[in-house]
């Protein structure tokens, strides 16, 4: 695991010492469990500080601090369970169906001193009951489409949408258009130079 990614995480968020020793934590939690369950790709291990957590940060400088977030398919947490430890002003639920990735979620919550402001919900999204929030996230879940028809329940009039996609972005945009109303925006990833987050509000069906 790279001591200089480690150090560039630090240094372009601005993490404290405290905060970056939680993310060592969740750090050698997933690769302890990663060897019981698929939290994530193999090859990717390595490469955690850039591949999951960096890439999931950079959500938080598009989203503001002290917000209610939904992340649906939280897996082995990306990006959900990292903004809550970037963030301790959030709320965040994470919406996972297979079990056992729950139990890690809920261990890495609980290892981190973040489960004060974390939800672990395991069920499907579609069974999920609850309120509004104000920032309905997902990586690599599903489709823009799939992820608008999960989440619009969830969704108010000003909740954004902040959905990193790989290089076939404009092609999940024009699929989704043909089913849901929505402004957007594009903007490029940090981490992959093919990849973008859409941004998007006013989400409707036509």
């Amino acid at each position: 695991m790279s001591q200089d990614a480690r150090a560039a995480f630090a240094t372009e968020f601005d993490v404290s010492r405290e905060t970056l020793a939680k993310l060592d934590r969740y750090a050698e939690l997933l690769t302890e469990w990663q060897q019981r369950m698929n939290l994530v790709g193999p090859s990717t291990l390595p490469h955690i500080w850039d591949r999951h957590f960096r890439d999931s940060a950079q959500l938080l400088a598009i989203a503001g601090p002290g917000r209610s977030w939904l992340d649906i398919g939280a897996g082995g947490g990306f990006p959900g369970l990292v903004l809550a430890i970037l963030d301790p002003e959030s709320n965040i639920t994470l919406v996972e169906s297979i079990t056992k990735k729950c139990r890690f979620l809920d261990t890495v919550a609980h290892e981190t001193d973040t489960a004060g402001h974390i939800a672990v919900a395991n069920v499907r999204v579609e069974a999920l009951t609850g309120s509004k929030f104000d920032i309905i996230t997902a990586r690599a879940a599903a489709s823009l489409e799939t992820l608008f028809d999960w989440g619009l329940r969830f969704a108010g009039s000003g909740t954004r949408w902040i959905l990193p996609k790989g290089a076939r972005v404009q092609e999940e945009l024009a699929s989704a258009a043909k089913q849901f109303h929505f402004a957007h925006e594009l903007i490029p990833s940090r981490t992959d130079s093919d990849a973008r987050i859409v941004v998007a509000k006013g989400v409707k069906r036509r």
